[in-house]
């Protein structure tokens, strides 16, 4: 014979009954991460406001090309943000802190375009062709 083969029947010395990888090892111990509740809300209020003014450019996106106002575009897309966080998003505390001001943000922008609605005016360009330029 070629070498010593194991049969079906005979067990290695190593080898256990019972699934392959049973043994689990241990993680090593972490420590939790402190508490930094001035730093998280220093966190949650800049993305609260940058993910604002990311929705406004997109309302104000929609106002030209559509001619949605602007405080409904604002607040379908935010809204629409917020539903998103809270079906998909986490539940730990920093979720929840952002969350919170994406709230803040989603009622006082709306808030504020909706009260002035009437000074927000896009003026259509005036275009002139270039025989009217070359005539005057």
């Amino acid at each position: 014979m070629a070498g010593k083969r194991l049969t079906v029947r005979s067990r290695d010395i190593r080898w256990r009954e019972g699934r392959y990888g049973k043994r689990r090892r241990r993680r090593p111990q972490t420590r939790p991460l402190k508490s930094r509740p001035i730093l998280d809300s220093l966190i949650a209020i800049g993305v609260s406001l940058f993910a604002g003014g990311v929705v406004f450019c997109m309302a104000f996106v929609l106002l030209g090309a559509h001619k949605v106002p602007l405080h409904l575009g604002y607040a379908a897309i935010l809204g629409g943000v917020i539903a998103c966080c809270l079906l998909f998003g986490h539940r730990d505390r920093a979720a929840l802190m952002i969350l919170g001001g994406l709230v803040a943000v989603w009622v006082l922008g709306t808030a504020g375009l909706y009260a002035s609605r009437d000074q927000i005016v896009l003026r259509p360009h005036q275009h002139h062709s270039s025989d009217a330029d070359h005539a005057r």
